[in-house]
């Protein structure tokens, strides 16, 4: 198989200017030396200018195509690189996004096991559980007897204004 770059090379070679027009002068030089070409020289002399002339006309055309063609590919191996390193970069995002949660899920995994396996743990489990729930409840009870405080103590001043009110009317 051949490469991109053996194929530009061989392209320019068979269209490279230089190398034609020594080819074609040889071949003209070559026909000069016989008699029949001299007396057909002149009307074939034009004839070859002419085509000359659509040659290198081509020549320009197919060496502009060819750039063309060289910028369209490297742009399109530019984009194709900037995709790869898109696409390896959110690979290796999923990658840890995946291993950390499995991270997560073995360690849930293993505090089960070992809550389940060892009977000890299960009691201190249970133990915990129940001084948060008498931590939480002993809060809640230390609010209600301050709220009742608080209220027992705005009625006492409610009470002694109204007092005062009604020992300042009569």
């Amino acid at each position: 198989m051949f490469s991109l770059d053996s194929i530009r090379n061989e392209f320019k070679k068979l269209f490279q200017s230089d190398y034609l027009q020594t080819e074609l002068n040889k071949i003209k030089q070559d026909l000069e030396k016989f008699e029949p070409f001299r007396r057909l020289q002149e009307p074939t002399q034009k004839h070859l200018k002419e085509l000359e002339k659509q040659y290198n006309g081509i020549v320009k055309q197919v060496s502009s195509k060819q750039k063309e063609l060289d910028q369209e590919f490297t742009n399109a191996v530019k984009t194709l690189r900037a995709r790869k390193k898109e696409a390896e970069g959110r690979i290796r995002e999923v990658q840890k996004m995946a291993l950390d949660q499995k991270k997560a899920i073995e360690k849930i995994i293993k505090d089960q096991l070992q809550v389940m396996t060892s009977k000890g743990s299960v009691k201190k489990v249970v133990k915990k559980a129940k001084k948060k729930v008498k931590k939480k409840v002993a809060k809640k009870v230390k609010k209600a007897k301050k709220k009742v405080r608080v209220a027992a103590k705005k009625a006492k001043k409610k009470a002694k204004k109204a007092k005062t009110k009604s020992k300042s009317k009569k």
